[in-house]
């Protein structure tokens, strides 16, 4: 943890980019290696590691079998995220919202499969991190076009637009923006309210989000 966080401070001093730490449980490891994951986050909490997650194979248990290891990241101070609805269906990220009560969802497309789920997460705030070119790459959605992400967007929902693995599938960030505005014909205007929504929803301090909202907002001057 302490040298990311060292390559961290270098990449900000060198390169301008920011960044924080999420300490993230595998789910197929199980419960008890996760409530020792949130442990070492617990222990490590500071300025760089700010966050407690979930990734791994969705199918494996259920969200309510990682609740106590979420608790311990809650009362430690950490913030919460966790995958759900990339592989399976709307449910998991019902259960994963309510059991884990979690402010981000890794993923979470397929909960449109349930537009009263959509409401719900509309409505509660909880954002999305959504990853396109992820999912169209691995069969989940059959083209960017096809994506729930512009219907997401469109009735309310907080999205971000994410990467998820960039070497792996061959993306970046302007690939991933391109390709939406192509599919939805989104302008500069949907691009600058999604990163502010990512922004705001950033595992990081007041004052850092103070700092890169300027750099936003310059950049949309």
């Amino acid at each position: 943890v302490h040298a990311i966080e060292e390559a961290a401070v270098i990449a900000e001093k060198t390169m301008g980019i920011t960044m924080r730490g999420i300490v993230t449980a595998v789910r197929h490891f199980g419960p008890e290696k996760a409530r020792q994951t949130a442990r070492c986050a617990a222990e490590t909490k500071g300025s760089f590691i700010t966050g407690f997650g979930l990734a791994g194979d969705e199918k494996v248990l259920r969200p309510k079998d990682y609740a106590y290891a979420f608790d311990m990241a809650r009362e430690a101070g950490l913030r919460l995220t966790a995958h759900a609805g990339e592989w399976s269906g709307p449910d998991s990220v019902r259960d994963t919202i309510r059991d884990l009560k979690v402010e981000r969802i890794g993923h979470g497309a397929r909960a449109i499969e349930d537009m009263a789920l959509v409401e719900e997460i509309a409505e509660s705030g909880i954002v999305l991190e959504l990853c396109p070119g992820s999912n169209v790459a691995l069969g989940i959605f059959p083209s960017f076009r096809k994506h729930p992400i512009g219907e997401m967007y469109n009735r309310g929902v907080k999205v971000t637009i994410n990467t998820d693995d960039p070497p792996f599938f061959h993306t970046t960030m302007e690939r991933e923006y391109v390709q939406l505005h192509e599919a939805f014909d989104w302008d500069d205007g949907v691009f600058a309210k999604i990163a502010r929504t990512a922004l705001d929803a950033a595992f990081c301090d007041a004052d850092t989000k103070t700092r890169l909202l300027k750099t936003l907002e310059a950049a949309d001057a």
